[in-house]
């Protein structure tokens, strides 16, 4: 539901790989790493605890030209259906996880946005749907819109084949 002073973030792809293989990039934290943040930045760090109730945070380091700071992202799980839906609140934290208060907030930030995941099964292929509800219209949702299509860039394009690479058997 959207309103006048609120906006979804929805992003779709078709991902060239299994349900099983798409769920463990997003649940296995040493993956998460490899593939977290928008273009140029670098996920420092991955905690998830998967369950409901479990937490996970996120940190990245900005690339030096942006000055090179280190953020988190962080929520709790609401819901987990393994290899089919992933639900999560996502805030701007420390690195422990405690959101960070609105003085602290880039403006135009949302926290605690409620995201889902959804993992579909299509001939061996995962259509894979990110939905963020909640957000403020603001330049903070296209970024996050922007910043979410590059961090599955950087899925697709390195994590993922090097995933599929070690699973292959020996030629």
């Amino acid at each position: 539901m959207t309103n006048d002073e609120t906006t979804n973030v929805v992003v779709r792809r078709i991902l060239d790989a299994p349900v099983a293989t798409v769920w463990r990039l997003w649940t296995d934290p040493e993956l998460v790493t490899e593939w977290w943040g928008p273009e140029d930045y670098t996920s420092e760090s991955a905690t998830i605890d998967l369950r409901v109730g479990g937490a996970y945070v996120f940190g990245m380091r900005a690339p030096e030209y942006q000055g090179g700071a280190v953020s988190f992202t962080g929520g709790v799980y609401s819901a987990i259906v393994p290899h089919e839906r992933l639900e999560f609140t996502q805030s701007i934290t420390d690195e422990d996880g405690t959101p960070l208060p609105d003085d602290q907030l880039p403006d135009g930030f949302t926290q605690g946005i409620r995201t889902v995941v959804e993992f579909r099964d299509v001939r061996g292929l995962t259509e894979l749907t990110i939905t963020e509800h909640g957000w403020r219209r603001s330049l903070m949702s296209v970024f996050a819109y922007a910043g979410m299509h590059q961090s599955l860039d950087k899925l697709t394009s390195g994590t993922l084949r090097e995933l599929e690479a070690a699973a292959a058997p020996p030629a």
